[in-house]
């Protein structure tokens, strides 16, 4: 009964991937677009820039950069991007990533030429005043650097990047006190990367038709530039540790290419439950009692393996990071049985899916439009995680447990060192 009903979910998926709609693509101009439509009342837009804290000669001035989205700009201020985006009902949201900085806005269909401009003055035309970046943008900087700080899950995840790759993707995310940011630098780095060689404009609920006039309405001004170079990714193993107050949490990872088996390992390993309130079944769940998780980042030039630990105390933390790393040592040793193969293909195949469908997607668009020049092909990435092999998990497995990389955060005498989980 059961595989009757798989078999019948398999084609029904077959048929649905064949006739799934997928961006339509176009260059106007130097700025990369791409576009979903859809009979939905609602679109959304995101403005892709290759400008996230990898880039960064100076630590922090992403982070700045990103904060001054939607602050005044050479055309409209402040002030009156707030009231007009409430006055028609919508959001403007900026976010910054290792790779990239993002301004997304939210809105009705028939106020795109609107949104299109608001997004556009605020990455060809910011004002970026010194006393915006003293009296509005570096108290934000303060905040979000203070509740990265006092969750020491996310601490241990940058101090991870740190020690797996140094310098790059090593770069802190969020602004730090040490950091010397000035309205020079900031503005400087716009310079740099806010043209249209780094841009990518992703839009869903809108037709390519539509955006490109506006690209010669609203962009007509912005420099053209030149794409900025993706910065090589080394792998180093070792050890940062940050004595913190605000908790207990170890990251542990490897960096590598992209393969889809790490998908599958991650997914194998587990950690986040399918249900609400149940730790799942997962060899993370079942180890260590919901207290860590298994994940893949993926970026341009590289992907890192980590798994996350947080638990209540630090002598709980130490021992969950043990039962985890026992876990992956398991499936490094004794492989992968086909039952729990095919569970995490599945759950795999979810996870990429939902990466590049709806909103996510439109961020991973964009970048891959930056750095590979395509469109992500879904049918491609599920067909290659479904194809992987028992073996390949098992490789996998063993090459991250002969090297890792371990940022550890809080009571840090008490957490294990790299070299102590294998």
């Amino acid at each position: 009964m059961l595989a009757a009903r798989r078999a019948s979910i398999a084609a029904t998926s077959s048929v649905a991937s064949s006739t799934r709609r997928s961006f339509a693509s176009a260059t106007v101009d130097g700025v990369q677009l791409a576009a979903l439509d859809s009979k939905t009342q609602i679109a959304s837009l995101a403005f892709v820039v290759k400008a996230g804290s990898r880039y960064a000669a100076a630590p922090g001035v992403a982070h700045a950069l990103e904060r001054f989205a939607f602050q005044n700009t050479k055309t409209r201020s402040a002030l009156r991007v707030t009231r007009e985006a409430e006055f028609l009902g919508a959001s403007l949201t900026p976010s910054l990533s290792r790779d990239a900085i993002v301004l997304e806005a939210d809105f009705l269909k028939e106020d795109l030429p609107y949104f299109f401009e608001v997004l556009a003055d605020s990455f060809a035309r910011p004002h970026l005043a010194r006393h915006e970046l003293a009296e509005v943008v570096a108290p934000l900087l303060k905040f979000d650097s203070s509740a990265a700080a006092a969750d020491a899950a996310v601490s241990a995840v940058e101090a991870l990047h740190l020690a797996a790759y140094r310098r790059g993707l090593g770069l802190p995310l969020y602004a730090q006190p040490v950091d010397s940011i000035s309205a020079k630098t900031v503005a400087e780095y716009k310079d740099l990367v806010y043209t249209k060689a780094n841009l990518a404009i992703v839009g869903a609920g809108v037709s390519l038709d539509q955006l490109k006039p506006l690209v010669a309405d609203f962009l007509e001004d912005a420099v053209a530039g030149t794409a900025s170079a993706v910065p090589a990714s080394s792998f180093f193993a070792g050890d940062v540790r940050v004595s913190s107050t605000a908790g207990s949490a170890l990251a542990l990872g490897h960096a590598s290419p992209y393969a889809p088996e790490l998908a599958v390992l991650a997914a194998l390993l587990g950690g986040v439950p399918s249900i609400k309130w149940s730790y799942g079944s997962s060899l993370l769940a079942t180890a260590t009692q919901g207290k860590a998780v298994a994940s893949l980042s993926n970026y341009a030039g590289s992907s890192l393996f980590k798994i996350v630990v947080n638990a209540d105390s630090a002598a709980e933390t130490s021992a969950a990071t043990k039962a985890a790393a026992a876990a992956l040592k398991s499936v490094a040793s004794s492989g992968v049985s086909s039952e729990d193969l095919k569970k995490a293909i599945a759950q795999a195949k979810f996870s990429a899916v939902a990466a590049l469908e709806g909103k996510p997607g439109l961020t991973a668009t964009g970048l891959s439009l930056l750095t590979a020049g395509t469109i992500p092909d879904i049918a491609s990435s599920v067909s290659a995680i479904g194809s992987v092999s028992a073996d390949k998990v098992k490789a996998a497995a063993e090459a991250i447990v002969k090297k890792i990389a371990v940022g550890a955060v809080g009571k840090v005498s008490e957490l294990p060192y790299a070299d102590e989980l294998f």
